[in-house]
């Protein structure tokens, strides 16, 4: 991939079906510095310039993406490390299983900062340590509105 691009490639939107780490940078509303948080529920669309997200209600990174849209996901994987820079959209609050709010990224810029040289070879990986049935049925629902 080029060092910059204006829409995700297709081996990005691959891999941004779900079930990743993914770091969410925003401006923090009160102190205007950078604010990171970790997202995992995520969908990148076809188009290359969509992505969506779910946070909690309450969610810190949802009012500072209201106060300002500009955001950055920083994505592992792909053999590489890449910042998506775009701007979010944050949906009102969505009253299912637990409160969401569904955060809509138009895609402006994908660059791969990899230091020279470097490959990545394993993706991050986690597990969900909460009730399994609870965590399956999270997930249905919220990619069930990630996907409309």
């Amino acid at each position: 991939m080029p060092k910059k691009e204006s829409a995700l490639n297709n081996e990005l939107i691959e891999l941004l079906q779900g079930e990743k780490i993914v770091s969410l940078i925003t401006t923090d509303k009160d102190t205007q510095k950078p604010n990171l948080s970790i997202v995992s529920w995520l969908i990148a669309y076809e188009d290359g310039k969509t992505i969506k997200f779910a946070l909690g209600h309450k969610a810190e990174s949802a009012f500072n993406i209201q106060h300002n849209p500009h955001l950055i996901l920083g994505v592992v994987g792909a053999g590489s490390c890449y910042s998506i820079n775009g701007k979010g959209k944050v949906s009102d609050i969505i009253d299912k299983t637990m409160k969401y709010r569904i955060v809509t990224v138009e895609v402006e810029e994908v660059e791969d900062v990899i230091f020279y040289g470097g490959k990545i070879t394993q993706e991050p990986d986690y597990i969900k340590t909460y009730d399994m049935d609870l965590a399956k049925k999270l997930d249905e629902e919220v990619y069930d509105l990630l996907k409309s």
